[in-house]
């Protein structure tokens, strides 16, 4: 089994982080959100796990064991430009926000029923998808320099002063 412990980006931190602050959500949502903060591992953009759901990614899903449905992970209901989004701000969005193709998280819902919730796929991460796009970095080999470096002069065979630098 899958490890529980999500993986955020940075941005994905402090959106949920300003969830938190916000005070506008319930107690079962609080208490959820809190546990994604204490717990995540906080990575940079480029480190993130393609497999990993991240807000703006289209994701693949299950609830118990039911058949598949792809949404996107949005932070609001209007954000989502391609398909139909799955706000973070709900309780099945933020449960599979941060979490690995092939985890089950076990949601526990309001009335205190557990709901198992299975990432089947990150069909498109938008991080996964930047550093595709970008071209890679390449080490650039400059020839030596010969003669004199900027900032110094030769010195001609006859010139026994050993400048400012002797002292």
């Amino acid at each position: 089994m899958t490890s529980l412990v999500p993986s955020l980006t940075a941005k994905d931190h402090v959106f949920l982080e300003s969830l938190l602050h916000a005070g506008n959500h319930d107690d079962a949502f609080l208490q959820l959100l809190r546990q994604k903060l204490d717990t995540a591992d906080v990575l940079l953009a480029q480190m993130i796990d393609p497999r990993t759901a991240t807000i703006d990614s289209r994701i693949e899903f299950s609830v118990g064991g039911g058949s598949s449905e792809q949404r996107v992970l949005t932070g609001n209901e209007k954000s989502a430009t391609h398909g139909v989004p799955l706000p973070v701000t709900t309780l099945r969005g933020l449960a599979l926000l941060g979490l690995k193709e092939g985890t089950v998280f076990p949601l526990r819902k309001p009335n205190g029923i557990i709901e198992p919730l299975r990432l089947e796929k990150v069909c498109y991460q938008p991080e996964s998808a930047k550093r595709q796009r970008e071209p890679e970095s390449t080490v650039v080999a400059f020839p030596p320099l010969s003669g004199t470096i900027r900032g110094t002069q030769s010195r001609s065979p006859d010139d026994d002063d050993p400048g400012p630098r002797a002292a």
